[in-house]
């Protein structure tokens, strides 16, 4: 049977909730507080093992007490296989997390040692079949593991956002999108190609010419749009998928909830279109609720 891999660190992530997202100079007392285990793998792994998906989290923490935590914390989640390096000498990676009374969110990531990133999934071995999921977190080393990964006959899927653009520049970007199978990008970083790009027009058209660019010619693509749902492009065809009629809790993790709920569809051999409006349908359960559940899903 085939089996999904998340890659990513693992981060502590502080959460605090507000009436509304803080000005220049601003002090605000937060309405609720709390910590838990994040990182763009970490909500990618637990919407597919709430969805019973066989399920591996691959992911690297410091050796500090924050790492010790985090492992207990990832360890406890229901139907979950974790495999998480702990590095000598480094410290665990953090976020704060600002939510406002609409569920919008900013956050602010801690610096973070390349150490944590370079040697994600430098172990792992695949079986024909298997999928695994990856952000964009170091060029190099996810261009040489997906090109492994791809020649044991796995299908590999990232998601490029625009903090990873930030830090390696778009040439870096484009070519570790090259290097994988399935593309996912959000409305942020679609914004940013297109600024660069010199792209204008609407939304869609934006959307379109974004995964015309990404996919090449093989490689699938979604591009997220927040409340206007998703532009899936596969084989040359450009789908928009509205979003559900909802009202967000919390966005943070929304879209890797939805990379969660594509990889789910494609294993079970759904086709790119149906994945996608699959994928739409996890990412607002996740939305609403701050957990996905499959009896809400139909699975």
């Amino acid at each position: 049977m085939s089996r999904i891999y998340c890659l990513s660190t693992v981060d502590l992530d502080r959460v605090f909730q507000v009436d509304h997202l803080p000005a220049h100079d601003e002090k605000l007392f937060a309405t609720a507080y709390s910590e838990g285990a994040g990182g763009q793998g970490v909500y990618v792994a637990r919407a597919l093992a709430g969805l019973g998906a066989p399920v591996t989290f691959v992911g690297t923490v410091g050796d500090d007490m924050t790492g010790a935590a985090l492992v207990a914390a990832m360890e406890a989640i229901p139907g979950l296989d974790v495999q998480i390096t702990r590095l000598p000498g480094e410290a665990s990676g953090s976020c704060v997390i600002l939510v406002d009374g609409t569920g919008e969110k900013a956050l602010v990531l801690a610096p973070i040692s390349n150490a944590l990133v370079e040697k994600l999934g430098a172990d792992l071995t695949v079986e024909p079949g298997d999928i695994v999921t990856a952000n964009f977190f170091h060029p190099l080393s996810i261009q040489a593991l997906f090109k492994r990964l791809r020649n044991a006959g796995a299908l590999t899927m990232i998601d490029i956002e625009k903090t990873g653009v930030a830090v390696w520049g778009w040439p870096a970007a484009l070519d570790t999108a090259a290097s994988a199978d399935v593309i996912c990008a959000n409305q942020v970083t679609l914004d940013d190609w297109c600024a660069r790009e010199g792209v204008t027009g609407g939304q869609i058209e934006r959307a379109e010419a974004f995964a015309r660019a990404l996919a090449g010619e093989s490689r699938r693509v979604c591009v997220t749009l927040g409340a206007d749902g998703v532009l899936a492009f596969a084989n040359g065809d450009a789908v928009h998928i509205p979003a559900l009629p909802i009202k967000p809790a919390n966005t943070t993790g929304a879209g890797d909830s939805f990379l969660g709920g594509l990889a789910f569809a494609l294993r079970r051999g759904d086709d790119f279109t149906a994945a996608a409006r699959f994928a739409c349908a996890v990412a607002a359960d996740f939305l609403v609720h701050g957990a996905v559940d499959p009896r809400r899903l139909g699975v």
